[in-house]
């Protein structure tokens, strides 16, 4: 027999009281076993709701750089400095440790208040010093400017410029473009830019990438003239017609007769005497009607009288 109905029939059988009171204490075991069950889940969603509070208020500890790093530089002890920060605020690629980034080479600028991560880091080993802002197959020239000739002082690293020569004085002064579109890798000792500058940073050089012709270009430009530089829009790379230095000069005038093909002085005829008459340009016998030709010689035929000789002269026949 099915042990449910065995129990449903023996109930039955139980007088009315003693079947209520029976009920009623299943009722209240089976109450306090949902209600057991209700308050374990509620108990355990509170440690679940406690612990994603506990970490998402946990600190960690981060690197920021308290001064500006430009990109290439050692980054200093002194520019870092470690600070707790929200974990759920913390970049997983963050230095949690000034000592992991002091002395390594920043592979980008790091601005201050920034938090360094390992993506600002250059690879160890490897160095970023100012022979890398080079293009391969370009050089570096360095010439002289101040605050007339350099765009009074806002010219800087990455900056465009075309690169004038004046040449001459008053009227005579000419100008020309012997460079378009350069790009200006130094500023004096500076050859990172500086992000957020607003103010100019006058410079009494500038060094610039050029080819290894337009560097020759330049040099020359450099000795032979004075150079002004003009400042392009960071997208304007259009270029624009250029000369060499030397067009700029007047073209020399034609040398005189060489005085090595004339004649020595010995060779010219001695200048006329005073009183003598003009012989023209000729010189003396110049002007003289040529000389008539020599007589045909004699026949001489010798006469004897006796011991007596005479000799008689005929022309010849």
């Amino acid at each position: 027999m099915n042990p449910l109905r065995a129990l449903f029939l023996s109930l039955s059988r139980m007088p009315p009281a003693v079947m209520l009171l029976i009920i009623i204490g299943l009722a209240v075991v089976v109450t306090m076993m949902v209600t057991g069950k209700v308050s374990e889940s509620e108990t355990k969603y509170a440690q679940q709701v406690e612990e994603m509070k506990r970490k998402a208020e946990a600190k960690g500890k981060v690197v920021y750089a308290i001064k500006d790093i430009p990109e290439g530089q050692t980054i200093p002890t002194e520019g870092l400095e470690e600070r707790e920060l929200e974990q759920a605020k913390i970049p997983q690629d963050a230095i949690t440790s000034a000592s992991l980034a002091a002395g390594r080479i920043a592979k980008y600028g790091i601005a201050s208040g920034q938090i360094v991560s390992q993506h600002d880091l250059a690879p160890q080993g490897m160095t970023l010093g100012f022979e890398s802002r080079l293009k391969e197959g370009m050089r570096a020239v360095t010439f002289a400017v101040d605050n007339n000739t350099g765009v009074a002082g806002f010219v800087q690293p990455e900056s465009h410029v075309d690169v004038y020569a004046s040449v001459g004085a008053g009227v005579e002064t000419k100008a020309s473009c012997i460079l378009s579109d350069v790009e200006v890798i130094a500023c004096g000792q500076v050859y990172q830019k500086q992000p957020g500058t607003t103010n100019a940073v006058p410079a009494s050089s500038v060094t610039v990438a050029v080819s290894p012709e337009d560097a020759q270009k330049l040099i020359k430009a450099i000795v032979a003239s004075k150079l002004y530089l003009t400042l392009r829009n960071e997208k304007d790379h259009s270029p624009i017609a250029t000369v060499d230095v030397t067009s700029l000069f007047p073209k020399p005038a034609k040398p005189a007769a060489d005085l090595a093909a004339l004649p020595p002085p010995s060779a010219l005829p001695p200048p006329p005497l005073p009183g003598a008459p003009d012989l023209g340009p000729g010189g003396p016998g110049a002007g003289l009607p040529a000389a008539p030709p020599p007589p045909p010689p004699l026949h001489e035929i010798e006469i004897w009288s006796g011991s007596k000789k005479d000799v008689l002269s005929v022309p010849k026949s």
